[in-house]
């Protein structure tokens, strides 16, 4: 009697395992591995610096804590990164992209470049929404909004694609705006060292986030003036800068400059490849979503001089969606407004 009580007490502890002790097949898959970051532009830009925090924090997140590295695949404004993550990219959770923030939005604009579904890509959310600045050197002559649009202004190009491109294009389409763009630049940092050598006069559709971490003495120095912000919002910290869409003369206007600027809402994306596993999937999306509130992080995002204003990947479904909506007729006005080519 007491051998049988002693083999049911060993076979009810056999069913009572503590939860611990219970195969984890996303942890026992991403122990030992190291997971890549594919920043779709140039190291020392503003999708790199965002990128970096991140690898930093997001590994002890995901269960198994996989290693993160971050490596670069620039070309064509991230539609090469895209294309990539999209067709060739392995389906395993160890590649994730640092996609910019049009990305999404290519194909509405008719991209014919952009290879790829952007509902089908795993999003896994924004570490920041954005706004954008048109900066003029101190030695140009326009002060005002109302001077871009009447006085000729050598601006530099950041690629195809570009907030900075397909703003001062729209503004020569929609306003009349006469902005010589100057082309070749790789990134921010060489853009903004041709502002600095008198190459240019002016960058528009720059992130004001970079500006006032990385050039606070431009700023400081007057080195500068902002004539323009472009957002979906007004900015807090641009005061009394003028919105982009305060040029606008109609309701159509108005929502044509919303789809072109709609992207800043999710202005720094992170996505997976389609078909990725459900569970490793549904595994990053909740690290990153903890991510996001992590005290480590938003620490490390501080002392960066970064800003943390976050939305979820359902919400840039969301966003998607409704704008892959609008009438045909505006969709058509913005592409249009942006094209690289005269319509």
């Amino acid at each position: 009697m007491r051998l049988c009580l002693v083999g049911l007490a060993w076979f009810a502890g056999m069913n009572c395992a503590p939860v611990w002790a219970q195969s984890d097949p996303v942890a026992d898959f991403y122990r030992g591995q190291t997971i890549s970051i594919i920043v779709g532009s140039d190291p020392g830009g503003g999708y790199d610096a965002y990128a970096r925090p991140v690898s930093r924090h997001l590994g002890r997140l995901i269960p198994g804590n996989p290693a993160i590295s971050v490596k670069y695949m620039p070309g064509a404004a991230s539609l090469v990164a895209a294309n990539y993550l999209f067709n060739n990219a392995p389906r395993d959770g160890l590649q994730i992209g640092a996609l910019q923030r049009q990305i999404p939005f290519e194909p509405l604009r008719g991209a014919e470049a952009a290879r790829y579904d952007p509902f089908k890509f795993v999003w896994l959310g924004s570490v920041t929404s954005e706004t954008s600045v048109l900066i003029v050197s101190k030695a140009a002559t326009q002060r005002t909004p109302a001077d871009v649009l009447t006085q000729p202004l050598i601006a530099a190009s950041l690629g195809a694609g570009t907030d900075s491109e397909v703003e001062s294009i729209a503004m020569q389409r929609l306003h009349g705006a006469p902005i010589k763009l100057i082309s070749g630049y790789r990134g921010t940092p060489e853009a903004l060292l041709a502002l600095e050598r008198g190459e240019v006069q002016g960058v528009h559709g720059i992130s004001w986030s970079y500006i006032k971490s990385k050039k606070a003495d431009w700023l400081r120095d007057g080195a500068i003036r902002l004539i323009l912000q472009s957002g979906l919002q007004l900015h807090p910290d641009l005061a009394g800068v003028p919105s982009i869409r305060d040029l606008s003369r109609t309701d159509e206007e108005r929502a044509v400059w919303e789809l072109i600027l709609a992207p800043k809402a999710m202005s720094r994306p992170f996505a997976l490849p389609p078909d990725t596993p459900a569970d490793r999937a549904a595994a990053l999306r909740r690290a990153f979503d903890a991510l996001m509130t992590d005290p480590a992080f938003l620490d490390d995002m501080a002392k960066s001089q970064l800003e943390a204003l976050p939305i979820g990947g359902a919400d840039i479904t969301a966003l998607m969606q409704r704008l892959y909506a609008f009438p045909s007729t505006t969709i058509q006005r913005m592409r249009s407004a942006i094209a690289v080519a005269a319509p």
